[in-house]
């Protein structure tokens, strides 16, 4: 088969760090691994810096499954199997059914486990929930390292605050001598009263990079003033009760014996003063019933469609009052920021999408667009092996048309010895394209009945019946993006000139 001789390799590395069994280490011991078993490898997945037993998205092993689940390879190779997951037979085994149905095999290369033996079966699934149990203890025994240390008053691990440094000797905080003045400038300012976007804009103005090294926004500044540590105390993240899971809570660490708060070093700012900063930041929540609500986030119907267009910004907008606004510009970017009425830019988005629909014809890229959105969310698992051998075969096409204008137009096969290797080449695209047009052929044809979307009363009534975040749902699948320009002040709004809608199929 096509296939057989052909190996993508999985890679992952939690924490790159001295000491630890680096990405490119992996990948050499799994490249010796295919040479010495006579296969190619064709694709290297890499998922760097991504835990293999919390629950996030590893792109890398979403990859590296569809290409072998759908044949474009026949076998995935792993440096170990706690590299392809730790979180036991409830992921491994799902992924060991998905190979084995599509005949494909998997190799862990450190753990001398190969899929084609049927007693590795059993093993593997040893070995998978060892890895689980492995992290779940390595999870409590950080979890009293870091509890000693921050008892002792030593920084734990991570990025100090802005304007912060960690004495290396005793892992306290000091002050850093280049950023120090701008933290102080923060707390002043926040001390003042200014609101975070216009703190942010400040930094922005003066090009004081931000501690990722972009722009300052709103939130950067919130969350920095709000860090225990930016006032010398030591911080610690509170976790959810129900779920086990971090919050985006911090909150100044207390000691387990004395409940008293724990110092980490030096602070930007003193605990009063903090203390000062948050109760201003708190007076500024919405207030509802006696308890404070945070503003509603991502209630308006173009929360995530609709973007900036002024100045090429292409940033998100935000709803603010009754208008969408520059989220950059409410962030305190240095983008002055496009503005216009909710309610305007709704009705003009929701009356061309309700029109527009019902009047699309076969051919229309856009029908074939709507159309193939549809079908992936009804099946995302059958499109990512489609997507996958469309990918391969596409690649495969291109060499073979690369290594036809060597042979016929640059004539570098000259010589029976080149034009016998040309032949050979050219004979193993051929069936590798072949293969890969019938595994294509074999995968089940998708299909969607989008009739209600392209009838218009029927479109009608799903709309009114339908939530804000269904609406928005509904509108993108036939829409990418709608760009709002900035307006002149006191002219009329018209939707024409200012509202420009980027529709699903577009060569943009």
């Amino acid at each position: 088969m096509h296939h057989h001789t052909l190996a993508d390799l999985y890679l992952r590395l939690s924490l790159d760090r001295d000491g630890k069994t680096a990405i490119e280490r992996q990948e050499a011991d799994c490249r010796a691994w295919a040479v010495r078993n006579g296969l190619e490898v064709r694709k290297v997945h890499i998922d760097r810096g991504v835990s293999g037993y919390k629950k996030v998205e590893r792109r890398g092993f979403e990859a590296a499954l569809a290409a072998v689940t759908s044949g474009v390879v026949g076998t995935l190779i792993v440096w170990k199997l706690d590299r392809l997951s730790r979180k036991g037979m409830a992921e491994v085994g799902n992924a060991l059914e998905a190979i084995t149905a599509a005949k494909g095999r998997l190799v862990s290369v450190m753990d001398g486990m190969d899929t084609s033996n049927d007693s590795a079966r059993l093993v593997i699934a040893m070995l998978s929930e060892l890895a689980y149990t492995e992290s779940k203890n390595l999870g409590t025994r950080v979890g009293h390292a870091k509890q000693y240390l921050r008892a002792r008053g030593q920084w734990v691990g991570g990025q100090p605050p802005f304007g912060l440094l960690i004495e290396p000797a005793t892992k306290k905080l000091v002050h850093d001598p280049e950023d120090a003045v701008y933290a102080r400038l923060i707390a002043d300012e926040a001390l003042d009263g200014k609101p975070m976007a216009k703190i942010a804009r400040l930094l922005n103005e003066h090009e004081i990079l931000s501690p990722r090294g972009g722009q300052w926004n709103a939130a950067t500044v919130m969350h920095l003033l709000r860090s225990p540590a930016f006032a010398g105390l030591m911080p610690e993240t509170i976790k959810n009760k129900e779920t086990g899971r971090y919050t985006s809570k911090v909150v100044p660490y207390r000691h387990p014996d004395t409940g008293d708060v724990v110092e980490v070093g030096e602070g930007i700012i003193t605990v009063a003063e903090r203390e000062k900063i948050i109760a201003q930041l708190e007076s500024r929540t919405f207030q509802y019933a006696g308890r404070r609500h945070p503003k509603p986030i991502g209630t308006a119907l173009l929360t995530s469609i609709a973007r900036c267009a002024h100045d090429g910004c292409g940033k998100a907008m935000a709803i603010s009052g009754n208008s969408y606004r520059c989220l950059g510009a409410l962030q305190g970017n240095t983008c002055p920021g496009a503005s216009a009425m909710a309610i305007r830019v709704d009705e003009y988005v929701t009356f061309q999408f309700l029109a527009r629909l019902p009047m699309l014809e076969l051919g229309d890229p856009l029908l074939d667009a709507v159309a193939d959105r549809w079908i992936h969310k009804a099946d995302p698992a059958l499109f990512a092996q489609r997507d996958a051998i469309t990918a391969e075969l596409a690649d495969a096409e291109a060499r073979m048309g690369d290594l036809e204008d060597a042979r016929y137009v640059r004539g570098e096969f000259t010589g029976a010895e080149a034009i016998e290797r040309y032949s050979r080449l050219a004979d193993r695209l051929r069936g590798r394209i072949d293969g890969l047009r019938y595994d294509l052929a074999k995968l089940p044809t998708p299909e969607a009945d989008i009739s209600p979307l392209l009838d218009g009363e029927l479109l009608a009534e799903a709309w009114e019946a339908a939530e804000v975040l269904e609406r928005r749902e509904l509108l993108k699948l036939a829409i990418d993006r709608v760009e709002v320009t900035k307006g002149r002040h006191g002219a009329r709004f018209v939707a024409e000139d200012r509202v420009r809608i980027v529709w699903a199929g577009s060569s943009e």
